[in-house]
């Protein structure tokens, strides 16, 4: 694989539009890929998910039993649903994809590092501050577009914790004032919770509202290389892969990804 085919977010942006979901396949004499560039909702009645299933279903048919695997964004628990509809509102595509998976007993994967592995890269760069409200943010907005959801103030307490538990760093005040609190300093005025729009682009990769917008960039940049380097490896491994994640990775991702064919 030629990684450095890997888009810029700067080469993102120019493309301009394009359809999502954002679908290519490629092939060898014995393999495919399929890669389901998503919207990401939690609206088990949007079409995306019938164009999952269908596409879904090609892959089995197209494998036959062959050695296959899901890579799939972000984190999903199936002990906890037990229905599509619900795995879908409380995870969106990547838990319809590692459902699917799951019925057809087909393995799937998380490629992505760990939070503490990719923030001890950002640490290069930023700030615990900005960094902890970059993640802290970047919750809130999937938060906000959650179907099922636990009350806001439960929410932020369960992942002050998570946070402070896996970057442990010491001398750090892990709360809600550091969010509110950086978040004044970067932008002059109060977090406001009820400010969808405004909320929503401080974590995108692809806005220049801030410094936050670096970070994201950053963090993208990591992400998509390590999604690169697990696709690349179970391919060397002759396996059948399937891919969903957002569309602006299949899209940065593309000539790469058609580069091991």
């Amino acid at each position: 694989m030629n990684k450095k085919l890997l888009l810029s977010e700067e080469e993102h942006r120019a493309i301009g539009k394009y359809s999502i979901p954002y679908i290519y396949t490629i092939e060898s004499d014995s393999q495919i890929l399929y890669y389901f560039g998503s919207k990401h909702t939690y609206d088990p009645s949007h079409p995306q998910f019938n164009l999952l299933q269908k596409k879904w279903q090609e892959f089995l048919q197209k494998t036959s039993g062959a050695k296959s695997i899901v890579i799939f964004e972000g984190n999903v628990n199936l002990d906890s649903v037990t229905t599509l509809k619900e795995v879908i509102e409380k995870y969106g595509e990547s838990g319809a994809i590692v459902f699917y998976a799951n019925q057809a007993h087909v393995q799937s994967i998380r490629p992505e590092p760990t939070i503490k592995d990719e923030a001890d890269i950002l640490l290069k760069d930023f700030p615990r501050d900005e960094i902890f409200y970059f993640y802290m943010i970047r919750g809130i907005v999937s938060w906000q577009r959650a179907v099922m959801r636990k009350e806001f103030d439960e929410f932020i307490k369960l992942n002050i914790k998570y946070y402070k538990d896996v970057l442990g760093w010491l001398d750090f005040n892990f709360s809600f004032e550091t969010i509110r609190k950086t978040h004044r300093q970067i932008f002059g005025k109060e977090f406001d919770l009820d400010n969808k729009d405004f909320i929503t682009k401080i974590p995108s990769p692809i806005r220049e509202e801030s410094k936050i917008n670096e970070i994201a960039r950053m963090s993208s940049t990591i992400r998509n290389m390590a999604i690169l380097d697990c696709v690349e490896n179970y391919w060397q491994k002759e396996y059948n892969i399937f891919v969903v994640y957002g569309a602006s990775h299949a899209v940065m991702q593309e000539q790469a990804i058609k580069s091991l064919a």
